[in-house]
C-alpha cells in the first residue's frame, strides 16, 4: 500500500468517526429535546423528532458501517419473505403434540419423584 492510499483509508476513516460523533449529538439531542420540551404539542415533537432521525439516518446511510448495515437489513429482508411459514393446522397440530409429551413427561417425573422419596425414607428409617 502506497502512502496516497493510506492518506485516503485515514481520510476516509476520519469522515466515518466525524459523521458517527454528528449522529450521536442529534440523537441526544433528541433526548434533550423531547424531555425539556414536554410542554409543547405531541404532534410538534413527532415532527422535530422524525425531521433529526431522518436526517440521523442519512449521515449514518453514507458510512462504511451504515452501509454495511443497510446492505445487511436489505438482505435480511429477501430472505425474511423466502420463509414458507406454518399454516394455523399445523401449528395446532405441534402445540397439541408439545403439549401432551410435556404433561407425560411430568407425570413419569411426578412417579419417579415420590417412588425416590419412598425409598430413601425407607433407607434412612424416616417413614413420612
Amino acid at each position: 500500500m502506497n502512502i496516497i492510499e493510506f492518506k485516503k483509508n485515514v481520510n476516509k476513516y476520519v469522515t466515518d468517526t466525524i459523521k458517527w460523533f454528528i449522529s450521536i449529538i442529534l440523537l441526544i439531542t433528541i433526548l434533550v429535546l423531547n424531555y425539556n420540551y414536554q410542554n409543547i404539542n405531541l404532534s410538534i415533537r413527532l415532527v422535530w423528532v422524525f425531521s433529526i432521525l431522518t436526517l440521523i439516518i442519512f449521515i449514518i446511510s453514507f458510512t462504511n458501517t451504515g452501509k454495511k448495515l443497510f446492505s445487511f437489513i436489505y438482505y435480511a429482508r429477501i430472505e425474511a419473505r423466502k420463509v414458507i411459514w406454518p399454516s394455523y393446522k399445523n401449528t395446532w397440530n405441534t402445540s397439541l403434540v408439545i403439549i401432551l409429551i410435556i404433561t407425560i413427561i411430568s407425570i413419569i417425573f411426578f412417579i419417579l419423584d415420590n417412588f425416590l422419596i419412598y425409598l430413601i425414607s425407607f433407607l434412612t428409617g424416616t417413614r413420612l
